[in-house]
């Protein structure tokens, strides 16, 4: 798949950029039609180095991350309301970009942490322990070691 996708994906996004993005039907189109091939050969890529050791490290560190996404999605906007936004800092428009980009960072990077921490205690987030408890209407295991 990368051996096709690359390639074609790549021209794609060429003409789709060069032709003035969506202003132009031609390059639009053209871009609509190659980023499938270029999204499947990504995928391919890092398919392939998950495979490998130093990817089943990296797998490793984000995968309690990947376990509580939506517990994390809900932590990360909650924090950017609170550092950007005048509920908080206000820091939108108040700093640079790179300042941006260490902040998002640095968010992801507590939450990395404060993943493994909670998944080597708990079965599930906690908004996906309420979201499964919801769903199934009953209250699943929260604790990794309660027994059966």
């Amino acid at each position: 798949m990368r051996q096709l996708g690359y390639p074609i994906g790549l021209a794609g996004a060429v003409v789709f950029a060069s032709g003035g993005g969506t202003a132009n039907l031609t390059g639009l189109t053209v871009g609509i039609l190659t980023a499938p091939l270029l999204a499947a050969a990504y995928a391919a890529t890092l398919l392939e180095f998950f495979q490998t050791d130093r990817g089943r490290r990296v797998v490793a560190v984000l995968a309690p991350a990947g376990r509580m996404s939506l517990s994390n999605y809900r932590g990360q906007s909650l924090l950017c309301v609170l550092v950007f936004t005048g509920v908080g800092l206000g820091l939108a428009g108040a700093v640079a970009p790179p300042v941006v980009l260490l902040i998002a960072v640095a968010i992801y990077g507590v939450q990395l942490a404060a993943s493994a921490a909670w998944m080597a205690r708990f079965r599930y987030g906690p908004v996906e322990w309420l979201l499964w408890a919801w769903t199934e209407q009953r209250w699943p295991r929260l604790r990794a070691t309660d027994p059966a």
